[in-house]
């Protein structure tokens, strides 16, 4: 529990309880969380117009803690709250990609795939350029195994995006943009001077190819928004993947996004994502399916679906999951 105060920032005792102990009862966990208190490694936020429902987040001495601990060796720690009234403005995102998290983990828990509590790592920047537009900072990345039907080992990453409708609309589009960029970025080797035989001859690598045996998947989890709201969302990402540097980019990486309030209610792993791409083409999939290993490639082929209420938006679903 203190490992996930500090990879997540805040968490409710229900969402620890479940990442955690799923088996066990509220009051079971809510007890764990008394020691926690009584030792004064965490402490509790009454979130605003909530009813008084409340959310857990280390303290100084919590934080120090777990910053030794091997798992969190790779996680900044969280800053102190500071001004609390500033903070309050960012928990309902932080909680929501707590529940995002659990979307994946519970489906994974009932398909008996390997995604555990640890396997989601927020707010990793990844730079690829000078200035404020050359990052990107994904809410979080995902690692989700299985084993395919010939027993080989799968693993898909993926950059998760969670966006409550706080933003304007071309905000996620703008990021998927961004991810096209990163893709793109190819560094010339150090010493290698542009024009040369050597740069000439394809002695470029992509950025991302130093972090990731393959480029992550891009799962965009909408909240808040209605269904207008979230046709409205999902029509400007798919009026920026026809610009040919996203489209060039969803060619061979999967893109989809979903309502969380869906994929609470049904499922991460069932026809809950539309496609970003072009759905009136064949969308090849950079990675693996349930079906090859992490460094084949397969062609999933999109077919229509109803309109499901979307506010008139036409879209199609996948018939596997996102991962």
């Amino acid at each position: 529990m203190v490992a996930s105060l500090f990879r997540f920032r805040i968490a409710t005792a229900e969402q620890l309880r479940r990442l955690h102990a799923p088996d066990s009862s509220i009051e079971k966990t809510r007890g764990r969380l008394r020691g926690l208190r009584e030792r004064g490694l965490d402490e509790e936020l009454v979130l605003p117009q909530s009813g008084r429902a409340k959310g857990r987040l280390l303290t100084e001495h919590g934080a120090r803690i777990a910053a030794a601990f091997p798992e969190l060796a790779d996680i900044p720690a969280p800053r102190p709250p500071g001004d609390r009234e500033a903070f309050t403005f960012t928990l309902y995102h932080r909680l929501a990609v707590v529940r995002t998290h659990l979307v994946f983990l519970t489906d994974a828990r009932k398909r008996g795939n390997s995604y555990r509590p640890f396997d989601f790592v927020p707010e990793v920047t990844h730079r690829f350029a000078e200035g404020k537009e050359g990052t990107v900072r994904p809410d979080g990345l995902l690692h989700y195994g299985r084993t395919a039907a010939n027993g080989a080992r799968v693993v898909h990453l993926a950059f998760v995006e969670v966006d409550r409708a706080t933003m304007g609309g071309p905000r996620p589009a703008a990021k998927l943009n961004a991810y096209a960029r990163h893709r793109a970025t190819a560094p010339l080797p150090a010493g290698t001077r542009a024009g040369s035989i050597e740069a000439v001859q394809g002695g470029r690598k992509p950025l991302w190819e130093r972090r990731h045996p393959v480029f992550p998947r891009l799962p965009f989890v909408l909240t808040g928004t209605g269904q207008a709201g979230f046709a409205n969302r999902a029509n400007d990402l798919e009026i920026a993947a026809r610009t040919p540097y996203v489209a060039k980019m969803l060619h061979s990486v999967p893109a989809g996004v979903a309502k969380l309030e869906d994929l609470e209610t049904d499922s991460a792993g069932e026809d809950n994502w539309w496609p970003i791409a072009d759905p009136r083409r064949p969308q090849a999939l950079v990675g693996a399916d349930r079906h090859q290993a992490l460094s084949s490639a397969t062609t999933l082929t999109l077919t229509p679906a109803p309109d499901s209420g979307r506010g008139g938006h036409q879209g199609v679903r996948h018939h596997s999951s996102m991962l």
